[in-house]
């Protein structure tokens, strides 16, 4: 008979051999503590202390299976973690941090889409902290969630977004510091969590920032890098394929012509109020204006230029998927016309050529859009579009639990 005790028992004594380095002794012994629950939520599935406990053994679990370099099945314990931490109805905090660590995993696992929507979802739910004010309630942790979602916007979104919110995140986590009881310097900073994370936003931003050509600002995060971290450098500085420049690029090649929405869509990255979010970049009713817009395009791109398609319509389906998220009237109302202009945008991805985990999650987001067009009666399932999605999907669709 399952017994939670003894899950709890071994789940300890995994962590043990985890915090010793030990992760792959940790995995076998992690491995019975998941029966053990598996078991009993077979036998009382509605227990919500079990579900509770269930997702701690997935945090470490899957922490253990990235630590040797197991990524995927990293990714699928914190996705299950995530879809159990939602339905106790945690606390946004705790629902920001489970999100946060499942984009992680994403990123990991090559999960890009999954990785920015799911970073914007986390900091969306800590909407409610001021972030101009180092002694109110949150602060500290906003800061600390910014900076995570800033080094996931590097790798799966526009960097203009990553480098807008490296550099909030410095601003925040240097004002924290200072904030607290004897302040911080140079000798002083530590080298706990949230030191790392702003040593990684300071490091982001002066690459990003000299990737761009804004030297100034480059030098001027670099500057903060050295201070509170002697001897550590930015990496060597990328050539970002922004939203604006693949814009500003298919304007040239004749494939886009509204000038007036790159202004809209993307806010200057280095002011004082660059957006940290997919959902602060622009209304949430430019969403579907800028699916119709840049759906032709894109079409027109991916057989020959995939880079410039890919970041066109990932960049508009993140803002697409926040904009849902916050029930925008538009969308919602209209989803017969966006719906089936959104599908097209994402299928004519699959004509890029790309391989690996990211059809997976191109699969995965075509499967959720699938399931939105089906209740909200936006495509019927005979319509050319829809069945090429589902072959798509049945091929490529996701292998995870």
């Amino acid at each position: 008979m399952p017994n939670r005790r003894h899950a709890r028992r071994t789940h300890r004594d995994a962590a043990k051999l985890a915090a010793a380095g030990n992760h792959q002794g940790a995995l076998a012994v992690y491995a019975h503590a998941e029966g053990e629950f598996r078991g009993c939520l077979a036998v009382h599935p509605e227990d919500r202390a079990t579900r509770s406990d269930f997702a701690e053994l997935l945090a470490d679990l899957a922490a253990s299976h990235a630590a040797v370099g197991e990524v995927g099945e990293a990714y699928a314990a914190q996705r299950e973690r995530v879809a159990i931490t939602a339905s106790l109805q945690a606390g946004p905090v705790e629902w920001a941090a489970a999100r946060l660590d499942l984009a992680e995993a994403a990123v990991g696992a090559g999960r890009l889409l999954t990785a920015a929507t799911e970073a914007d979802a986390a900091l969306g739910l800590l909407e409610e902290v001021d972030p101009a004010d180092p002694s109110s309630p949150g602060f500290t942790t906003l800061a600390d969630a910014i900076a995570r979602a800033a080094r996931v916007y590097a790798r799966a979104a526009d960097p203009d977004l990553a480098v807008g919110a490296a550099d909030q995140a410095a601003r925040m986590l240097i004002a924290a510091r200072e904030a607290a009881p004897g302040g911080f310097g140079a000798d002083g900073i530590g080298l706990d969590g949230t030191a790392g994370l702003l040593r990684d936003s300071l490091r982001l931003a002066a690459a990003l920032h000299a990737g761009a050509g804004r030297a100034g600002h480059a030098r001027g995060a670099a500057d903060l890098l050295t201070r509170h971290f002697p001897g550590v450098s930015p990496p060597s500085a990328p050539i970002p394929l922004t939203l604006r420049a693949a814009l500003e690029t298919a304007m040239r090649m004749g494939a886009f012509f509204d000038p007036g929405l790159i202004e809209r869509l993307c806010p200057d990255p280095a002011g004082r109020g660059a957006p940290v979010t997919v959902s602060a970049r622009c209304d949430p009713g430019l969403a579907a204006v800028a699916l119709h817009t840049v759906e032709p395009a894109v079409e027109g791109l991916a057989p020959t230029h995939p880079n410039l398609a890919w970041r066109i319509a990932t960049e508009v389906h993140y803002l697409l998927t926040a904009a849902d998220r916050v029930g925008e009237r538009n969308l919602h109302l209209n989803f017969r016309d966006h719906g089936p202009a959104w599908l097209a945008m994402l299928m004519a991805l699959t004509a890029t050529g790309k391989q690996g985990p990211i059809l997976q999650d191109l699969a995965a987001a075509l499967a959720e859009l699938r399931e939105r067009l089906r209740t909200r009666h936006a495509a019927a399932d005979h319509e050319p579009l829809v069945v090429a999605a589902n072959r798509f999907i049945a091929m490529h669709g996701d292998r995870v639990r």
